[in-house]
């Protein structure tokens, strides 16, 4: 039986191609922005305020707490330094595109504080973000937020 080492080269070939096609797919959009907020919920989470801000745009406004980027990032500080932990769990989030440089992403997110295994304290938010593509990412524009339990 003779070896078929062409056969198998040229499957290796094929394989590869369609890897290296499959690796240069640009990310969505969508995709991009559901990444930014994973990045800053993981940097608040973690106590990395820096992180956290690094998406946030110079020209932010958080219209119902009229907060601008420096406001927000104090409160994520103050916020952070009054609980020993924060978690953030995001649910329900639709991304939409407004043309090829806006977008709005909207969700509900359940935060909570404390030290042990239950929290101390949580509430549960409705969370509407914009964002603006600079250049090549996806920036935060924008950011309201209400109670959705315990108004």
């Amino acid at each position: 039986m003779k070896p078929r080492r062409p056969l198998a080269a040229l499957v290796l070939s094929v394989a590869t191609l369609v890897l290296l096609a499959a690796c240069g797919q640009p990310v969505p959009a969508e995709q991009q922005i559901l990444d930014r907020l994973v990045a800053m919920t993981t940097a608040l989470e973690s106590g990395d305020i820096d992180d956290f801000m690094a998406p946030v745009a110079d020209d932010f406004i958080a219209g119902n707490a009229g907060l601008d980027r420096r406001s927000l990032g104090l409160l994520a500080r103050r916020e952070r330094l009054a609980r020993s932990a924060i978690r953030v769990r995001r649910m329900a989030t639709e991304v939409e595109l407004i043309g090829d440089e806006r977008a709005t992403a909207s969700f509900q997110a359940l935060a909570t504080g404390g030290s042990g295994w239950l929290p101390d304290e949580g509430r549960l938010w409705q969370v509407d973000t914009g964002w603006r593509r600079d250049g090549g990412d996806w920036v935060l524009i924008s950011a309201e937020w209400s109670p959705l339990v315990g108004r």
